[in-house]
């Protein structure tokens, strides 16, 4: 079994650069894109960026080959959007959710200059025989890949990339069998950025089948084998370019050198991707292998870091660990110990980020699901444009109209209630809040992996010292993914000085977390049915408590099992519902005032909100 460790940062040694002049240098670039819902315009953003660094670095336009959806036919095969419209978030949860995808507008795919072909499984073999045909002994191909990804079951060869057309991609075993039908002598060094895209730093092993890597393929990967990436997005008009291939290709224009360029996106990429090369995978791998079982991989490389660190050997590596504790407002590890106790803290903080976001999530589908129907019971005059085979008969621009139209007339509308425009703000807020932090908090815990490359480069050096062939093997990785594209046109690396913190401090995003947290009171309910609404004369929101958990702010106030609550603050609940999000909205700490249907009785109830309480941990 494969460990999918994201361990070891690139082994720095000292080997001369391979630099591949502009007639020796060969471009395979694909993006399948899968169709045209998910082919996003991030994408063709990557590939005019390439081609832009291609062509300044001299490479001729017929060493460069491009997979990119549909190719050349003139169909529209790219999602892009504007940003959203005002008030969007008034559709999400609701029967008219659909109408958000509307807003997607697509186009057709096209490089000046260049020639697309469609992104199939034949086109790529027919490419990669073409370059069999092309290529000399010494002569280099970059294959890169901007597009979506897959994760195998069990293998990280079976990760697979997402191709044009239905069940259409390719894995990381088949390509590399692909690959094994150009020359031994050809050096094939991959630069991608899709999901799950380390698995593919084991092509080396279907195309060379030796043991031990010879150094003829080899590559930079956006994230580990077992992880997603980031950076593939549909809004493009208007929006900071982020994600690893953006970072990379414009590093690469700085500097030059692929392994320069790696190491600014360590520090640059401010996404949850975790870079890293063909050598870190193989390096993790042999130290896991070394370490016995996963359980035993902290006990014995921590003194190897502790050894590496303690001889002053690794100054470029501490100073690498500083930076990134600076710029991602971590504190800076010693030890694998200490890195996976920050790890761990951050895991269990996700998890809580998590539950609040699908508790605001779910409590703003209900909210907004209510104040549609109460704008249509009173504008009725949109009830037939909104009713289904009205939306049916619609093409796309129509719903794209219809969704602007009413999000431009509802948005005021509900706004123009205070108590509802109150409620409606806390909810967006919190929500908008929660995933704010959560993702900073996934950029801290990729910061910790990147960290944990330096920490497992420092050992596996030291642990290296004896072992000629896996010396060999690593510096035969790290030669081949030495690749110079523009000799000498590279300005001095990122300084220092622009090391400020990027992220606030994570104390800062605790605080920030608990003042958003939902309202809770412990209980469970269930709209109350029509019939039993209509026999007692209650109102259409009634809800009927199943569950009350003990020692909740439900339980303190009496509520009961079989309690049907009818009202809140004063305000009958008049949809089914109404309930959750004038639970959630309710801030902590604050007395609700509830009637309560008892038996025959009405009873008020006043509980006080409670704050979720934490998840329990989960022991491995």
């Amino acid at each position: 079994m494969r460990v999918a460790v994201p361990t070891a940062l690139c082994l720095l040694l000292a080997a001369p650069a391979v630099a591949a002049a502009p007639n020796n240098l060969h471009v395979l670039a694909i993006n399948g894109g899968g169709d045209k819902l998910d082919n996003f315009a991030s994408h063709l953003a990557h590939l005019r960026q390439l081609a832009d660094l291609l062509t300044a670095a001299g490479i001729p336009r017929d060493h460069i080959t491009i997979l990119a959806s549909d190719g050349s036919d003139p169909a529209p095969d790219l999602a892009t959007r504007d940003a959203d419209p005002d008030f969007a978030w008034l559709l999400q949860g609701t029967r008219l959710d659909p109408l958000l995808r509307d807003l997607t507008t697509y186009e057709n795919s096209v490089l000046a200059g260049l020639d697309l072909r469609p992104a199939t499984l034949a086109n790529l073999t027919r490419a990669i025989a073409e370059l069999r045909d092309r290529v000399r002994p010494g002569d280099t191909v970059l294959l890169y890949v901007t597009d979506h990804g897959t994760q195998g079951k069990s293998d990280p060869l079976d990760n697979r990339i997402t191709l044009w057309g239905e069940h259409e991609s390719i894995s990381a075993r088949k390509l590399g069998e692909l690959l094994a039908r150009l020359p031994p002598s050809v050096r094939v060094v991959s630069l991608m950025s899709q999901c799950f895209s380390g698995g593919f730093a084991y092509m080396h092993e279907v195309r060379e089948r030796k043991r031990f890597p010879t150094g003829g393929t080899c590559g930079y990967f956006s994230s580990t084998p077992d992880r997603p990436a980031y950076g593939c997005y549909p809004e493009v008009r208007g929006r900071k370019a982020i994600g690893h291939s953006f970072e990379f290709l414009t590093a690469l224009a700085r500097r030059g050198r692929f392994p320069a360029a790696h190491a600014d996106v360590m520090l640059a990429d401010e996404t949850p991707d975790i870079p890293l090369r063909s050598s870190d995978v193989y390096l993790a791998e042999q130290l896991a292998r070394a370490a016995g079982s996963p359980g035993r991989e902290v006990a014995f490389i921590d003194p190897l870091v502790k050894q590496a660190f303690a001889s002053g050997a690794f100054a470029e590596e501490s100073r690498l660990l500083d930076r990134m504790a600076r710029i991602y407002t971590v504190a800076r590890p010693a030890t694998l110990a200490d890195l996976d106790t920050q790890a761990d803290a951050l895991f269990d903080f996700l998890d809580q980020l998590d539950s609040r976001g699908k508790t605001w999530e779910a409590a703003l589908g209900d909210f907004d699901q209510v104040a549609l129907d109460a704008f249509l019971a009173q504008k009725p005059s949109w009830r037939g444009q909104l009713a289904e085979p009205a939306l049916r008969r619609l093409d796309v621009a129509g719903r794209r109209r219809l969704a602007l139209a009413l999000l431009a007339e509802l948005g005021p509308w509900l706004m123009s209630e205070p108590d509802r425009g109150a409620e409606a703000e806390r909810l967006i807020s919190s929500l908008n809040t929660v995933e704010e932090i959560s993702y900073r908090t996934e950029i801290r815990v990729a910061a910790l992996f990147r960290m944990r490359f330096a920490l497992t480069s420092a050992a596996g050096r030291v642990w290296m010292k004896d072992k000629p062939k896996q010396r060999k093997a690593v510096g035969s990785l790290t030669r081949c993914e030495d690749l110079t594209l523009m000799e000498g046109k590279a300005p001095p690396r990122m300084e220092e000085s622009s090391d400020g913190a990027r992220l606030p401090p994570l104390q800062d995003d605790e605080r920030r977390a608990a003042a958003a947290q939902p309202g809770w009171l412990g209980i469970t309910f269930l709209p109350v049915g029509l019939d039993r609404r209509k026999t007692l004369g209650l109102p259409d929101g009634a809800a009927r408590i199943t569950s009350v958990l003990s020692r909740s702010p439900a339980a303190d106030a009496g509520l009961r099992t079989g309690d049907i609550v009818l009202a809140g603050a004063g305000r009958p609940f008049a949809h089914p519902r109404e309930l959750r999000p004038f639970i959630a909205s309710s801030t902590p700490g604050a007395t609700l005032a509830l009637e309560v249907l008892r038996g025959k009785n009405h009873v008020q109830a006043r509980p006080v909100v409670g704050a979720t309480p934490a998840l329990p941990r989960l022991k491995n």
